[in-house]
């Protein structure tokens, strides 16, 4: 089993864009709403729905093997990845 490697670029680019809104934002206020807002999304986006994903694929055969595990727990590393660089990405806009 395979990640959608097309999900995440899109997960990616859209946090980005946000991470980019963010950084123009000129009223503090709004700019700390955006930035939740980002993060939210790109939790949802990298992780939550690439989890849910593997979940349900995973669970076809009515077990998850230890194979399965480590895929599970690689999609959270590259989600978690993906949301610092697009922060890291939006402080070096700053």
């Amino acid at each position: 089993m395979k990640t959608n490697i097309g999900e995440f670029i899109g997960g990616v680019i859209g946090t980005s864009t946000s991470a980019v809104g963010t950084a123009l934002q000129t009223n503090d206020v709004l700019q700390t709403i955006s930035l939740i807002i980002t993060i939210l999304g790109g939790i949802v986006s990298l992780i939550v729905i690439p989890l849910l994903t593997w979940w349900k694929n995973a669970k076809k055969d009515g077990k998850i093997d230890e194979d399965e595990i480590k895929e599970g727990l690689d999609i959270v590393d590259d989600g978690i990845k993906g949301v610092k660089k697009t922060l890291d990405d939006k402080k070096k806009g700053e």
